[in-house]
């Protein structure tokens, strides 16, 4: 497996499949996708884009003294989930954003996923909400210091 920057564009079809099925491919399109700022991993085996996670500056409430990122569009492929490439690609991100200075990552985590997150040192913050279309949520954190 190689894990590298990657465009935007290399990303969407990835992102329709697992986290919007069913929906148009632009409801995954990001506000932030194309900032100077945001960073874009794919993880690829042989030429195949499988797992991706996107991040980018911002703050979160409570943790003002921290350079933030947000994680977005964390996906990895139905037919190579639970198979610890997801947990690869957000190590070797820690690296990197820990290497621009970032020392917090949070995200909103579907329910779902927070085990996941549980395993790779990400705390909840509060309580359960809902995202119209998506499903119930927490707001989670990794400080990398």
């Amino acid at each position: 497996m190689i894990i590298k920057s990657v465009k935007p564009k290399q990303i969407y079809s990835l992102r329709s499949l697992v986290l919007r099925p069913g929906k148009s491919i632009e409801t995954t399109f990001y506000d932030k996708d194309y900032e100077k700022s945001t960073i874009h991993f794919g993880a690829f085996l042989k030429s195949r884009i499988i797992s991706i996670a996107t991040f980018y500056p911002e703050p979160i409430e409570g943790f003002n003294d921290y350079h933030s990122y947000r994680l977005r569009g964390m996906a990895t492929h139905p037919s190579f989930q639970k198979r610890g490439f997801g947990k690869k690609i957000l190590e070797y991100s820690f690296i990197h954003l820990k290497n621009i200075n970032c020392d917090l990552i949070w995200c909103k985590a579907r329910i779902i996923a927070v085990p996941f997150y549980e395993k790779l040192k990400y705390k909840i913050i509060g309580e359960s909400y809902q995202i119209d279309d998506i499903g119930k949520h927490y707001t989670m954190y990794k400080k990398l210091s």
